[in-house]
């Protein structure tokens, strides 16, 4: 797994990691960017961090942020592993972009109820 900062993408840290080490997510990997309104790391109720990243579908293929994708939380304190936890499919990136900047959650508990509230209108599927 990795992170990297990407200036040429909206200053963006993009998380990823290899589908052997993710478990959750339906045998994919992850290479999506971080929603960080007021951080990276969201706590849970246990103080693990977690990443809430958007995952575009591999399918994609739409320039720019208008691109359809899922909102994941990951964990990556599991070792060699990334535990993943999908909190919303088939969304628009720049929609889940704004609903975490309004709303800026600040625990894992917060960013499920934003995810959830997120409207789902891009095409669903892995591609």
């Amino acid at each position: 797994m990795r992170w990297d900062e990407s200036p040429e993408d909206r200053r963006r840290v993009k998380f990823a990691a290899t589908a052997g080490s993710v478990e959750g997510y339906g045998g994919r990997g992850v290479n999506g960017r971080a929603l960080h309104p007021a951080g990276y790391l969201f706590p849970d109720q246990n103080g693990e961090p977690w990443w809430i990243i958007f995952q575009p579908l591999p399918s994609s293929g739409t320039p720019g942020h208008k691109v359809p994708g899922d909102i994941l939380a990951c964990n990556d304190s599991y070792g060699d592993m990334v535990h993943v936890v999908v909190l919303a499919t088939g969304v628009w990136e720049d929609d889940a972009e704004a609903a975490f900047r309004a709303n800026v959650p600040s625990t894992l508990a917060d960013a499920v109820r934003v995810a959830a509230a997120v409207s789902r209108r891009a095409p669903t599927g892995a591609g």
